[in-house]
């Protein structure tokens, strides 16, 4: 507990500067969001719970004169978000700043990304119509007892998408996740641990960590690495081909992507590619000279060009190839017979998506990202085989 706290307050207090030039004309942000913005699994004993009012905080404390609106509604979905907005926007005026952190709850209710994106991207038009600037924000990573998306899949393509979506609109961009991903003892120290939190909210430790972010971000301090844009194939993928381009973009919304010192990795060891693009933007691509084979691994290593730099080297996706097959298509229960149990298990999943709570990859024989009639197929095809 001492060092969660240690940790949190270091983040907050250490060295807050006085933003660029004293603030004085009034300004107001409005932090549109879901339960995370609206501050569930927060310190009950505070009047104003979430991030907002701690961002509030800061920027009054280096010399802005700013109002944090906490426009939060818990549950959220981005198509409801989109219908809400104009309301909130009513209280805004030209020279207000739209904070959008929204979309974790699409995932919940298996709306499409493109869907979610189309309506971020919509949101903050609509900010932008009006006069106020926009900042994107990715959605936090979710703990593994979480009940969908536990392996954070989806979340990460979500968050990389929304990348794109605010480097090709000229937009700033926050970066939760990135931040989060990167703190020791992220979900014992830093998140709500009540018992019916089944999506994963931060708790007053956390909301502190949430409130820096975006005090960096405003005040244009670089404290995030270059971040993964979209990747290809996706992490998770199955039945990719062996002669798969391998692309993974890359974003830096601060002092930018160091070119020079940008790496891909597969299967653990950097391969030659040139990064292609600007300190902004880049983008890796790799085709190898043999076919690949089995299970592959991507990875990024790089830095920005800040005083100091800040890094990143991580595994970014993990997938398998074409004819990459660990047993007997159909066998549900692994059992390495494919008869009447299976059929009654995969029937548990059908219709399921990938990232819901039914789904199973087991079920998905074809790793399409939906137990359908297809998958139903290939296990009548095998119905009664044993593997050897």
């Amino acid at each position: 507990m001492r060092f969660q706290r240690a940790t949190a307050a270091a983040f907050l207090l250490g060295a807050i500067p006085m933003l660029a030039s004293a603030q004085t004309t009034s300004k107001t942000y409005l932090a549109f969001g879901d339960s995370i913005t609206f501050g569930i699994g927060d310190d009950p004993a505070r009047t104003n719970p979430g991030y907002p009012p701690r961002l509030q905080s800061l920027l009054v404390t280096a010399g802005v004169n700013a109002t944090v609106s906490n426009q939060g509604n818990p549950g959220e979905k981005t198509p409801d978000g989109l219908t809400r907005l104009d309301s909130v926007l009513a209280n805004g005026k030209a020279g207000d700043v739209l904070i959008l952190m929204e979309g974790t709850n699409d995932i919940n209710k298996s709306i499409s990304m493109e869907t979610t994106i189309f309506n971020l991207d919509t949101m903050a038009g609509k900010a932008e119509a009006l006069g106020l600037s926009v900042i994107h924000a990715t959605v936090i990573p979710r703990p593994p007892d979480a009940k969908v998306d536990p392996d954070n899949l989806l979340t990460e393509q979500l968050n990389g998408r929304i990348r794109n979506l605010a480097g090709v609109r000229g937009r700033k961009e926050a970066d939760p996740n990135e931040v989060f991903r990167n703190l020791p003892n992220l979900f014992s120290g830093f998140y709500s641990n009540a018992p019916d939190d089944h999506v994963g909210h931060p708790n007053a430790a956390g909301y502190d960590i949430l409130a820096r972010v975006f005090y960096d971000v405003i005040r244009g301090a670089d404290t995030v690495s270059p971040v993964p844009g979209i990747i290809n194939p996706v992490n998770g993928a199955t039945n990719i081909k062996p002669d798969a381009t391998i692309q993974v973009d890359v974003w830096d919304f601060g002092a930018g992507i160091d070119l020079a010192n940008t790496f891909l990795l597969v299967n653990g060891q950097p391969v030659t590619v040139t990064p292609q693009g600007t300190a902004l933007h880049a983008t890796l691509t790799y085709q190898s000279t043999t076919p690949l084979s089995g299970t592959v691994t991507v990875g990024l290593r790089s830095r920005d060009l800040a005083t100091p730099p800040n890094t990143i080297d991580r595994q970014l996706a993990k997938f398998t190839i074409q004819g990459t097959i660990t047993g007997l298509q159909g066998d549900v229960n692994g059992d390495n017979r494919v008869d009447g149990m299976d059929l009654i298990l995969f029937g548990l999943h059908f219709g399921a998506l990938r990232g819901t709570a039914n789904y199973s990859a087991a079920a998905d024989f074809n790793s399409d990202g939906v137990v359908d009639g297809l998958d139903l197929a290939i296990l009548a095809a095998n119905f009664g085989q044993t593997k050897p």
